[in-house]
């Protein structure tokens, strides 16, 4: 197996990434590595450090409480978990801040909660799966 030890999970609360997390807490387990949660909140609806609109503190909620659940599943499992809000483009965001913490592996599900449908695969998964240097797991 290879040397997963600081392991990128996307969450979004969608069902595939809740997925994606499973799977990263198996592989972080399996090397011994840590798990960092990711949630990007969407650039048209907030500043991720002072929500200034009903729906930018929606957003900044809903990650926190994600965030917090994939903590305590983390911890049930033995796994360090860290957490990281963003504001911005989901796909460029999730790769850029893999690459500046020198991510090992970046796990993220097949579809988010957005209901803009494209035929394979999200619209951020496909990015992440085409433009990450870092190798990705994506989870259905």
């Amino acid at each position: 197996m290879a040397n997963l030890k600081n392991i990128f999970v996307a969450l979004d609360g969608s069902k595939h990434s809740s997925k994606a997390l499973d799977q990263a807490i198996y592989l972080a387990r399996q090397s011994q590595g840590t798990i960092t949660g990711v949630f990007v909140i969407p650039l048209f609806s907030v500043n991720v450090v002072r929500p200034t609109s009903k729906l930018g503190q929606v957003f900044a909620d809903s990650g926190k409480k994600i965030l917090s659940e994939a903590k305590l599943r983390c911890a049930k499992n033995g796994v360090a978990f860290y957490e990281k809000i963003l504001c911005g483009n989901e796909g460029f965001k999730l790769v850029s801040l893999a690459k500046d913490r020198k991510a090992d592996l970046i796990i993220m599900g097949s579809r988010g909660r957005s209901n803009i449908k494209e035929y394979f695969l999200g619209s951020v998964s496909h990015y992440v799966a085409h433009k990450s240097p870092i190798p990705v797991l994506i989870v259905k």
